[in-house]
């Protein structure tokens, strides 16, 4: 009896939409905690693990939240750019690795997962922002004890559990989305309180772990949403960013005063450049280059250009300067997913979902991609002050628009992919609200119907 009564309470709405924000929270969560599940194992990874994960999360979302919708200008364009990656794959055939399209094709499920999904509801916004905050929390506590432990180690950023140096880069990434849910719902002088000092802490530790493409996304994030607020919340808002530039000053200090110490004793001798002359096109594995790949006059950038292969934004400089050359043959449906880095001699992704999109699946796939995002917060942000649920939609999608133009890959954007179908969603209420806030507005006043 004990277990039918359980099995009742989680029918009901209040624990369905308690579920649905946690699920959500795990869902954005992904990469943060199965690297925190990894790291305690030992291991760098499972596949089948973090496809399990994922596709369980997607089919849960997809469940609670599932309803009859009406297809609008972004569901229209979503599907033509799956349609434009569908032919790109039959023209150009099998141009990446299983795992890599699996993941694309995950990816792609977010939208629908998360088509259905309202986040008005206020214990979905509690769940989502307790289960994300814990995330963030246990995060700091993790990338702090390895930057003091790796202290002057050889490591540019820290290990955390000592399997990965891109932790703080996923954490980081989490506490994006948990100031997105919390200015959403609105500030106040005790949320703001509350946020300032997470947000200092959380900032100190992860500026510290030497990340710089978040912490831009989250600022432009959180500018935007100044612009866009009232006047009462705008001063909220100020306290947040200015607490939050100095907590990332205060975090990049210590590492400037190192880095500055270690050039001053470093010897011309000790300075390491990486010098690429030819083409590299590695074997893959059920992977082939495209035949339209680098005829002999018409190598990329990379393939004739010093790249120090120590700094990052170098290697970005290279990878987007080959994107660029590769564009203009690209055609319509473009050279095949996962083709990027067999192209470019640097044999990495170019890290920018957009022009990932318009080398690999075309100008049409990728003019398709890029509208279906820009069309959507045109249509949203006249609604900005409207709803939590809004604000939740503009903001967290402008936020990963912003992260994938430095951090994108296609077979890895299932955030961008969710937060357009959640986005799109979205509008379709706020549209079918209308007719019906303007028939409330048209009865007589005091009728009893």
């Amino acid at each position: 009896m004990d277990i039918l009564k359980a099995a009742g309470r989680f029918g009901k709405p209040e624990a369905r939409d308690v579920l649905i924000g946690g699920t959500l929270a795990l869902f954005f969560c992904a990469n943060a905690v199965l690297l925190v599940l990894y790291g305690f194992a030992r291991v760098q990874g499972n596949p089948l693990i973090t496809a399990g994960f994922l596709v369980i999360c997607e089919v849960a979302l997809l469940y609670w939240t599932f309803q009859p919708t009406r297809l609008h200008a972004t569901d229209y364009l979503f599907c033509a750019f799956v349609l434009c990656a569908a032919l790109s794959f039959a023209i150009n055939g099998r141009t990446a690795n299983t795992r890599e399209t699996v993941l694309f094709a995950i990816a792609l499920a977010a939208y629908p997962s998360l088509r259905g999904l309202s986040f008005a509801q206020p214990r979905t916004q509690k769940s989502f922002v307790l289960v994300t905050g814990a995330i963030v929390a246990l995060g700091t506590i993790l990338t702090a004890y390895a930057i003091v432990v790796q202290w002057g180690g050889p490591y540019v950023r820290p290990l955390v559990l000592g399997v990965n140096d891109a932790a703080a880069t996923f954490f980081l990434m989490v506490c994006g989305f948990l100031i997105v849910a919390v200015i959403a719902t609105g500030l106040d002088s005790r949320k703001s309180l509350l946020l300032s000092v997470f947000l200092f802490l959380s900032g100190v530790v992860f500026s510290a772990s030497h990340v710089r493409a978040t912490f831009i996304a989250i600022i432009l994030t959180l500018l935007l949403a100044l612009v866009l607020s009232e006047s009462q919340q705008r001063r909220y808002l100020a306290v947040v960013i200015g607490v939050f530039l100095i907590a990332i000053t205060v975090g990049l200090s210590p590492s400037h005063l190192t880095i500055s110490w270690s050039a001053k004793a470093q010897t011309p001798a000790e300075t390491v450049t990486t010098t690429i002359f030819e083409p590299l096109y590695p074997e893959r594995a059920n992977a082939h280059t495209p035949a339209k790949v680098a005829t002999p006059g018409s190598l990329p950038p990379s393939c004739t250009t010093n790249v120090n292969m120590g700094d990052s934004i170098a290697i970005r400089k290279a990878l987007i300067q080959d994107a660029l050359r590769f564009l203009p043959t690209a055609g319509l449906f473009g050279f095949g997913f996962g083709s990027f880095p067999e192209m470019s001699c640097m044999n990495l992704q170019v890290h920018n979902s957009y022009l990932q999109a318009l080398v690999e699946f075309g100008w049409a796939g990728g003019i398709c991609f890029c509208a279906a995002l820009l069309f959507t917060l045109y249509r949203l942000l006249p609604h900005y002050r409207s709803s939590a649920e809004v604000r939740f939609a503009v903001c967290g999608l402008a936020y990963i628009g912003i992260l994938s133009v430095a951090h994108g890959i296609l077979s890895e954007d299932r955030l961008l992919f969710a937060m357009l179908g959640f986005a799109a969603g979205t509008y379709e209420t706020r549209r079918t609200s209308r007719p019906a806030m303007g028939a409330q507005r048209s009865s007589p006043v005091g009728q009893t119907l």
